[in-house]
């Protein structure tokens, strides 16, 4: 008679808890608005749309893109930072969020907010130079840069130029200049204006494949799968790798309930195999979802790498 009562006490027990938890549960009743903070037509933007109309179907709300462009995204992030805090207003940025930190154009980092999730990462940047130059490997790049000061494109305050500063705490001397977009940076790159420069591979892909520039290397952890022939520079003994991860994040008092109502509706997209074709077939980009520990883990480590910069 105990050991039953026992066991009913514990089934009573579980289904109380079950019930707390579905209660806890948000259940949205606006349209939530995803702040982009990039313009539309790029990768961020495209990121961010090829979640939006999944997460409307998942949550049961319209769910719509704002693009809020400027100063590397910082007027975004500023929006979202000091929006209401009830999970109907929620930042997409990237990796450019914690170099606006690192560079001093921003001065609060991921603290400020409420991380949903990681929920995805480029296809990578790939430092490249013309077929003219001389320059094939990435250890001729950084041999010439000690024979002769070489000019390498980057975009201050951004990925382009942390990227080349990198380069030169690992043994090269490369003059760093911002050089704009990165339609910018082919043309000088063609031209013979700059030596090298680092783009997105989708971006350098097709003057690789003519023949036009060298691809030196992916400034990643791991190789691309959808381009294997290309080595990451760590894999060339050159320590450098700064990964474009993109991410969710509510205002900093959001409660944690409609942060993790979010994150687990990200979290179902990311896995369904539709969405995950859809990347690889349009963008190059493998799927990839962190969120709690992890998620933040991955933003500190970009800070770390780029920690003492000038860039």
């Amino acid at each position: 008679m105990k050991k039953t009562l026992s066991i009913l006490l514990t089934l009573c027990l579980l289904l109380a808890c079950a019930g707390a938890s579905a209660e806890a549960a948000w259940k949205p009743t606006e349209t939530i608005v995803i702040d982009v903070a990039f313009a539309a037509g790029g990768d961020t933007d495209y990121n961010a749309r090829a979640y939006a109309d999944r997460l409307s179907a998942i949550l049961g709300v319209p769910v719509i893109v704002n693009n809020v462009t400027g100063s590397n995204g910082a007027i975004a992030s500023e929006e979202v930072k000091n929006a209401k805090a009830d999970g109907y207003t929620v930042l997409f940025t990237q990796t450019s969020f914690v170099l606006n930190g690192v560079s001093g154009m921003t001065d609060y980092g991921i603290e400020a907010f409420k991380l949903a999730c990681v929920a995805g990462g480029s296809s990578g940047w790939l430092i490249i130079s013309s077929k003219e130059s001389g320059i094939n490997t990435l250890e001729d790049l950084i041999k010439q840069s000690n024979e002769k000061l070489l000019t390498f494109g980057g975009s201050t305050g951004a990925s382009g130029s942390a990227i080349g500063e990198m380069l030169n705490q690992k043994g090269a001397n490369l003059n760093v200049v911002d050089y704009g977009s990165a339609t910018n940076k082919v043309a000088g790159v063609l031209s013979g204006d700059i030596a090298a420069s680092v783009i997105p591979i989708l971006t350098a892909w097709p003057y690789v494949e003519s023949g036009d520039f060298k691809p030196l290397g992916l400034t990643e952890y791991e190789r691309n799968s959808c381009f294997p022939d290309v080595p990451t520079c760590i894999e060339q003994g050159v320590d450098v790798a700064l990964p474009t991860y993109y991410f969710f994040a509510f205002p900093g008092d959001t409660p944690d309930e409609i942060v993790e109502t979010f994150a687990n509706a990200c979290q179902q997209i990311n896995e369904s195999e539709e969405y995950r074709d859809l990347l690889l077939n349009t963008y190059s980009q493998i799927p990839f979802f962190a969120r709690g520990e992890e998620a933040y883990q991955l933003l500190d480590n970009v800070a770390a790498a780029c920690e003492g910069l000038d860039f």
